[in-house]
């Protein structure tokens, strides 16, 4: 199999705006759904994060067009947990791409200094290529590395 890992500057995408508008704030995203075209609902966790960042963090997100709705779900001393409900969304979501491409998601979406990273599995080679030349057409690419793993060293590396 194969192992993809992107990094992506995503046009349109609030969550993306959001890591280039706060760049020193680490996000995981653990996941969400697409409820239509233009809505998402989606959990961001900010990991080491302040309460000053948290702050900083509700207050872009309200003040952002793109959201809806911004609900603290806990705050944990390092870590908060916020659900967010999109009313814009990019033409096209990285995990879209993933799954018509028949790639999976390896561990969580991070978005970090402005950049979207991501780790995807393919059976193939080719999947991976095709998923890269999409992903092109929806943000500026920073940064990409196909390399060939075994399923044992993949289920390994992600801790089982």
């Amino acid at each position: 199999m194969y192992k993809l890992a992107f990094g992506i500057v995503h046009r349109g995408c609030v969550v993306n705006e959001l890591s280039r508008a706060l760049p020193e704030i680490r996000l995981i995203c653990p996941g969400g759904f697409i409820l239509s075209p233009s809505s998402a609902e989606e959990v961001l966790v900010l990991d080491s994060a302040s309460e000053q960042d948290l702050g900083s963090v509700i207050d872009y997100l309200r003040r952002s067009p793109g959201i809806a709705e911004v609900e603290v779900l806990e705050q944990l001393p390092q870590q908060s947990f916020i659900r967010i409900l999109t009313s814009a969304a990019p033409e096209t979501f990285c995990s879209e791409a993933v799954a018509k491409h028949r790639c999976f998601p390896l561990g969580m979406e991070i978005q970090q200094r402005g950049v979207e990273q991501w780790k995807v599995g393919c059976r193939d080679r080719s999947q991976a290529e095709a998923l890269l030349e999409e992903l092109k057409t929806m943000g500026e690419l920073k940064d990409h590395s196909i390399s060939e793993v075994s399923w044992k060293a993949l289920l390994e590396e992600n801790g089982l």
